[in-house]
């Protein structure tokens, strides 16, 4: 079973803009030791979708090479075809990931969207993570459709949910599908806390200081609801500003670089890269949380 923190990594290049696999290793090492459950690799935030399919399996490999057994590591694998999500999914196993993060086609039919699920998941012997994520896949997945996947579909058994707002939508999937259906919470962490108490089995998101989300994870599973909000409320500034839309990546990056995982913050052209004065407003915020101590070791 997932369960717990397992962050969206991204993929570290080098300058020229080549793959980094030796930043690949140092970057697990730095994430296995924040204490993180697992690894979710080639999602948004791993820009997948400027990797050619040869730099794809390269990741995976050197991703498992490098995560100790016993954190499982899910990979990205959707696409727009069936059938190349299929091999895309099948690839990934072979390459060692445990669980797949599959995001929905292009096409708002359910009939559609359930029979590609559901051909994948005959097709592939793995756990499968759907994306629901309207404002990237283009595509809404109703709380209807998510619950049949997972009670009709073996495979389906964990949905990493962020459609906004998430709450409510966790309810209603955990109504329909049952408390078996693992729902991951997301967007940045912006809602981890009120998600947690919806009954997330964990989050599954990008944010650079994954240290602090497993803390208040672990506080919320201790039952230390007062800390856990004191801590949330503390560091929303920065998970409020990480998760700008279109900067995301590379203030993530940034600040992995700081923090020693990686060694450049290099994004993918035509990724947007932070400039100066949105760099200097980072530093402000990291400056007051680390003033108030949040930034330092539990």
């Amino acid at each position: 079973m997932l369960a717990g923190i397992y962050p969206i990594v991204p993929t570290p290049f080098h300058e020229t803009g080549a793959l980094d696999v030796e930043s690949i290793g140092t970057l697990t090492e730095f994430m296995v030791g924040c204490g993180v459950d697992g690894l979710a690799i080639l999602g948004v935030m791993g820009e997948a979708d400027r990797l050619t399919e040869q730099e794809r399996e390269r990741v995976v490999r050197a991703f498992r090479d490098a995560l100790p057994r016993d954190h499982a590591l899910v990979a990205g694998a959707g696409g727009a075809g069936t059938d190349a999500t299929i091999q895309a999914c099948a690839r990934a196993l072979e390459l060692g990931a445990d669980a797949l993060l599959v995001g929905p086609p292009r096409i708002q039919n359910d009939a559609v969207l359930f029979a590609y699920y559901e051909r994948i998941a005959r097709a592939v012997p793995a756990p499968i993570v759907v994306h629901d994520y309207p404002p990237a896949t283009g595509v809404f997945l109703s709380a209807e459709l998510l619950a049949r996947l997972h009670t009709e579909l073996e495979r389906v058994q964990y949905v990493k949910l962020e459609d906004a707002p998430t709450g409510p939508k966790m309810e209603r999937v955990r109504a329909l599908a049952g408390d078996a259906f693992g729902i991951f919470g997301a967007l940045g962490g912006l809602y981890a806390l009120e998600e947690l108490e919806r009954g997330a089995v964990g989050i599954m998101t990008g944010f650079a200081y994954q240290d602090l989300l497993v803390r208040l994870y672990r506080l919320h599973r201790a039952g230390e609801v007062s800390r856990a909000a004191d801590l949330f409320y503390g560091i929303l500034p920065l998970i409020r500003f990480e998760f700008q839309p279109g900067l995301g990546v590379s203030l993530r990056k940034t600040i992995l670089v700081r923090r020693g995982a990686m060694r450049t913050a290099t994004v993918r052209h035509p990724g947007a890269v932070a400039d100066p004065g949105t760099l200097g407003q980072l530093d402000r915020i990291l400056e007051h949380l680390a003033a108030r101590g949040y930034l330092e070791p539990a």
